[in-house]
């Protein structure tokens, strides 16, 4: 199977009013050679978007700079990136991302959600292939944080940010999430996007959700991959699962965690070996 190793940067159950998102001015540093292949491989993704009938345009994100966990709560600091920065970084260069510097990279955070429903799934997306990143992937519902999100006060509405997803991608309306945590912040070990994990526990059942994707106009997903909220469901659905998402194993793994313990977790990363730590 494809690589699945993720890296955890901050664990916990942080509640509405827990996670504080402060916007800073403080954009990618500018480096002559890094710059000029930021240039070049957009130009040559939005060549193949047309080519492919791909969606792709250059959204305002919010990059991430620093962050802490305070008396039970997370705050991360961001300032402002880029679709473009981000496909010509993290997504399509990571290669090169030891040799430029991991700090100059784009690093967009991420906000998206585990789906847990009423009659004990766990639900993801099947990406479909009309999407520029993880085309056929099972991912995390979701997106990115977007600069535009910040109020007045140039903080976020996180936990309304991962709502709005859910509302686009799948029609969800407010009442029909009962409650939601965020379990954290993890990467990709890959190409070290920081994402802010979620579980949204649903009033619906599996098969009303599925019944959702009618919703998904942007048509982000094909279907919905499903996974027992069990602890011995976790592995075989991922070994299962064929393409997916390294932060959608992760935040399966978060959930994990946070419901079955943290001996399940310790036994699960130690036989799988999917968490790792970055230098």
């Amino acid at each position: 199977m494809a690589d699945v190793n993720f890296t955890v940067d901050a664990f916990g159950v942080f509640g509405p009013g827990r996670v504080r998102v402060v916007w800073r001015d403080e954009p990618r540093p500018t480096n002559a050679p890094l710059d000029a292949l930021v240039d070049r491989t957009w130009a040559e993704a939005l060549h193949e978007a047309e080519r492919s009938g791909a969606v792709l345009f250059n959204g305002q994100l919010a990059r991430y700079l620093r962050h802490r966990v305070q008396e039970e709560a997370l705050y991360i600091e961001v300032g402002p990136t880029d679709y473009a920065q981000f496909m010509s970084t993290n997504y399509l260069n990571h290669a090169r991302g030891d040799e430029f510097g991991w700090d100059l990279f784009s690093n967009p955070i991420g906000t998206t959600a585990t789906l847990v429903t009423r009659d004990g799934w766990l639900l993801y997306g099947r990406r479909s292939k009309r999407v520029a990143c993880h085309a056929g992937y099972v991912h995390t519902f979701g997106g990115g944080l977007e600069a535009g999100e910040r109020n007045a006060a140039r903080e976020f509405d996180v936990f309304g940010s991962v709502r709005r997803e859910l509302a686009e991608e799948l029609g969800l309306r407010a009442a029909e999430i009962s409650s939601m945590v965020c379990l954290g912040l993890i990467r990709d070990a890959t190409i070290r996007q920081p994402e802010l994990i979620f579980d949204a526990h649903l009033t619906l059942t599996r098969a009303e959700v599925e019944t959702r994707l009618v919703h998904d106009r942007q048509h982000e997903h094909d279907a919905v991959a499903a996974c027992r909220d069990e602890p011995d469901a976790v592995v075989p659905f991922v070994l299962a699962a064929g393409r997916i998402a390294p932060v959608a194993v992760g935040a399966l793994c978060q959930h994990g965690r946070q419901r079955f313990g943290e001996d399940w977790y310790a036994g699960t990363a130690a036989r799988t070996g999917w968490e790792v730590k970055l230098p």
